[in-house]
């Protein structure tokens, strides 16, 4: 007989998310936060094309930057609105625009795209049989005969023009746009997303003289504005009273090393199943912690082949951040004074401050904790410098099970 148990609990909304998609790679939200003066840039740039009467067959951008950044977002936002505006203002000087997003690595040849469009434009078209070049001037008859303009975006392109034949063919295509005589002869605009800021040196002086005219640099997400996104997104994606923006900023501080939203959103998703599996109402640290080590887990060797004291530092670390449920963090005199207790206890002697806060600093350069210096004051006089310890990629419960074993039952 079928277990249909299994599938029971579908049947009720979940605890804590209200809509899953939101954390979705391909989900483009109504507002791009922080990327504005990047889509008013790329706006900038295909303004002259817009008009009916342009002499210009098309135009060429590069988007560059890391992953997680929003390239491929903005492009596709830009390039719907384009489309959609050029639609809307038909009757009016404005060109009719047709757009199309591909990404390169999934679709490694000019046939293969070219195809790709095709097959979208006329959905009965062959599927094989042609060149890269015939495809493409059967594409501008087509655009040419409906008085329509392409905008196409290549994603990844690094993974296209590899080869001098990758090459050949995206030469003439700009040398199209610039209002030279070649084959293809149709209003064409292109926007290249790539990752590497290394892509001009596999290009010959041509290529390079022509790509690195119009170029749009994505630069890594700040903190705060990794916050905005995060809450943004759980605002849509999350029930309300599942989260908090203490545990949204921490998200956010954890993922700043790299600057990448689609982690910080990924993490976020991650740590909202944790809370689902263990059937909690919210989202608390420790499941942010379970939820970045399901993404990047830590060797338990780590751990284990620390120094007799640095383990005592690391317990006493987890030991108190485990009782408080509030905070994500812990200040190195409580530390302190926690360690020379489980010291005292085990017959040891502490080390000084000097070896102690040696520990500290070696615990955060092999990623154990994240230490963070601050300085003190009281109604404007400086009490000094202390630090901020938090534990934000290992789950207390696990860590402090490991360090138990460790050390108290040999």
């Amino acid at each position: 007989m079928t277990n249909y148990k299994l599938f029971e609990n579908f049947d009720f909304p979940s605890r804590i998310f209200q809509n899953e998609g939101v954390f979705e790679p391909s989900f483009i939200p109504e507002c791009l936060l922080h990327r504005e003066g990047e889509l008013a840039t790329l706006a900038q740039y295909f303004k002259p094309i817009l008009s009916k009467s342009s002499p210009t067959l098309g135009t060429h951008v590069v988007v560059q930057g890391s992953v997680g950044l929003g390239k491929t977002t903005i492009v596709k936002q830009f390039g719907n609105t384009l489309e959609q505006y050029s639609r809307n203002k038909i009757r009016e000087n404005i060109s009719s625009f047709r757009f199309f997003h591909l990404n390169c690595r999934r679709q490694r040849s000019w046939s293969i795209l070219f195809t790709t469009i095709l097959r979208q434009l006329v959905p009965a078209f062959p599927i094989r049989g042609f060149s890269a070049a015939e495809l493409l001037t059967y594409i501008g008859t087509i655009l040419n005969e409906r008085n329509q303009k392409l905008l196409l975006c290549l994603d990844e392109i690094d993974y296209l023009i590899s080869t001098t034949k990758g090459q050949d063919i995206l030469y003439a295509l700009i040398r199209n746009n610039e209002g030279n005589m070649t084959e293809f002869n149709f209003p064409l605009s292109l926007i290249f997303i790539t990752r590497s800021p290394y892509l001009y040196i596999y290009l010959d002086s041509a290529l390079y003289s022509s790509l690195s005219k119009r170029m749009i640099v994505f630069h890594r997400y700040t903190t705060t504005q990794l916050y905005d996104i995060l809450i943004a997104r759980a605002k849509h994606g999350l029930n309300t009273t599942t989260y908090t923006n203490e545990v949204i900023k921490e998200i956010a501080i954890v993922a700043h090393a790299s600057g990448d939203a689609r982690y910080a959103l990924e993490l976020l998703w991650r740590a909202g199943k944790v809370a689902e599996g263990e059937q909690s109402n919210e989202i608390t640290f420790e499941h942010v912690r379970k939820a970045q080590v399901s993404s990047f887990p830590i060797k338990q060797s780590l751990i284990t082949d620390l120094p007799l004291h640095q383990k005592f530092v690391l317990f006493s670390i987890a030991s108190i951040l485990r009782r408080q449920s509030d905070s994500m963090y812990v200040l190195t005199a409580d530390i302190k004074q926690k360690y020379e207790s489980i010291c005292q206890a085990n017959g040891l002697n502490a080390r000084k401050q000097t070896q102690f806060w040696v520990y500290m600093q070696e615990l955060h350069k092999i990623g154990l904790i994240r230490l963070e210096v601050i300085n003190r004051h009281n109604k404007g006089k400086s009490l000094g410098r202390t630090g901020k310890v938090s534990i934000s990629d290992f789950p207390l419960a696990e860590l402090l099970q490991l360090l138990q074993s460790d050390l108290f039952e040999k």
